[in-house]
């Protein structure tokens, strides 16, 4: 039943990035829905099966971000420039 309220909230979403969130929230039900499954019938295989169910929701979820999202994704911290000198990397000094 949940499932299905955030499924419409996918669908009336104004934004891409509610339809995101929802597609991740429906993949992390889904996640659950197979955990009880495997705790119900004692067959915990299916733990393994939820466990790559989830990583591709997750990576499913980044791709669509990174597909949709304009500009570069690198990550910069100035702190760690600041302390590596003029290349913007550490030294290593043995």
């Amino acid at each position: 039943m949940l499932i299905l309220l955030v499924l419409w909230r996918a669908i009336m979403g104004p934004t891409v990035l509610d339809r995101v969130i929802t597609v991740n929230a429906i993949s992390s039900m889904v996640t659950v829905m197979i955990l009880l499954l495997a705790f119900l019938r004692a067959d915990y295989g299916f733990i393994d099966v939820a466990i790559v169910f989830a990583l591709c929701g997750f990576v499913g979820v980044i791709w669509t971000l990174r597909m949709l999202t304009p500009g570069e994704w690198h990550v910069t911290v100035p702190e760690l420039e600041e302390l590596g000198g003029e290349g913007g990397e550490a030294a290593a000094h043995d």
